[in-house]
């Protein structure tokens, strides 16, 4: 994950100023059709990117949110307390956020990882995501959505539904970043609907307190490490 990096994302804003369009206190809006060479940055502002636009390159903000219109092209997008939205049939290279949600409409082509810290990632109808779905503190939930990776997390559930497949694993990591007196919550993972996990699901730590529950013909290929396994 790039949490590091996400994190000096402020300064990158500034930094980058002379192949980027940015903005200070300000939001940065591009128009249905347009075709932006550089790529759009801004602190505390949002971007709106219209339907049927190119952005040669990234979209990222500090404190506000993104939202990238209808069959629109651009290369990374990514935010540091904010949300993401990408709409139907848009296509980028990847998509990061600190602390927010973010959202992939049907169709939506992400040619690398999805990721968030604090916060949920929802992913639509035929959506394709070619490397992994990873969180620290949110769920995720999957609608006849193909991962091409691994989906992580740490304390957030997992939702596969209507033949939604993980070409990777599943990987839940309760064996590092917990406080000696804090629990991690109950954690479930669900797979249902015809979904499919090609490889594993492994837990890790010695208080794992997850629950895999298979049901509507969702399956799994792979061993269910340390977790308890419902089926209905």
């Amino acid at each position: 994950m790039k949490y590091s990096l996400l994190a000096v994302m402020a300064f990158m804003v500034l930094a980058c100023g002379v192949s980027s369009d940015t903005g200070i206190n300000k939001s940065i809006f591009v128009s249905d059709g347009e075709h932006r060479t550089n790529g759009l940055r801004t602190v505390n502002g949002s971007i709106t990117v219209g339907n049927k636009v190119v952005v040669d390159g990234d979209c990222s903000t500090v404190n506000g949110k993104i939202t990238i219109g209808e069959n629109s092209q651009v290369g990374e997008v990514s935010c540091v307390n904010g949300s993401i939205h990408l709409d139907r049939n848009s296509n980028v290279a990847e998509v990061s956020c600190v602390n927010g949600s973010i959202h992939l409409g049907s169709e939506v082509q992400v040619a690398g990882d999805v990721s968030t810290v604090n916060g949920s990632i929802k992913s639509n109808i035929f959506a394709r995501i070619v490397g992994d779905m990873e969180t620290v503190n949110g769920d995720m939930i999957a609608e006849q959505t193909t991962i091409g990776g691994n989906i992580q997390t740490v304390n957030g559930d997992i939702d596969l539904l209507n033949e939604s497949v993980v070409k990777g694993n599943i990987i839940v990591d309760r064996h590092s970043q917990k406080r000696p007196w804090k629990e991690y919550k109950e954690l479930v993972i669900t797979v249902d609907s015809g979904s499919k996990i090609n490889g594993y699901i492994e837990v890790k730590g010695d208080e794992p307190n997850v629950t895999v529950v298979l049901s509507g013909g969702g399956e799994v290929l792979g061993d269910i490490i340390n977790a308890r396994v419902v089926r209905k």
